[in-house]
């Protein structure tokens, strides 16, 4: 997966959509709201750089594991020997260990599938993503 799939997945589990984003993150330089959507398309299409300053903006909108998301950074990068392990991430919503999302079933932190290695419990049922 890639950061910016992973961060794609991460803001669509949190029920935002682009614009949502856009209307609640500051840039500096200050971009006008059609701006800001197209950056964090662009962030979700792995087009744009992910700095510190991003990521910590992209942080104060929505949840997601920095770690994680660094790793991911590190195995585009560098390969996937890069990290070792490889993070264990839902295909489906982007939650990991480091950020579980919550199983409605059990009302608690979701656990990892016996289904499908990369699907958590809360997204078992839901549609499998189309590969691109």
């Amino acid at each position: 997966m890639t950061p910016g799939t992973y961060l794609q997945k991460r803001r669509i589990a949190a029920d935002l959509s682009i614009m949502d984003v856009a209307a609640m993150v500051h840039t500096n330089p200050r971009l006008g709201g059609i701006d800001k959507v197209a950056w964090i398309d662009r962030i979700e299409k792995d087009i744009a750089a992910l700095s510190p300053d991003v990521i910590a903006t992209l942080a104060d909108a929505f949840r997601f594991s920095r770690t994680i998301l660094l790793q991911l950074i590190t195995i585009r990068s560098f390969g996937p020997d890069a990290v070792d392990p490889e993070p264990r991430i839902c295909i489906i919503c982007g939650c990991s260990q480091n950020d579980a999302c919550v199983d409605p079933a059990a009302d608690t932190g979701c656990a990892w599938s016996d289904r499908c290695a990369d699907l958590c419990t809360a997204c078992i049922g839901k549609d499998l993503p189309h590969a691109a």
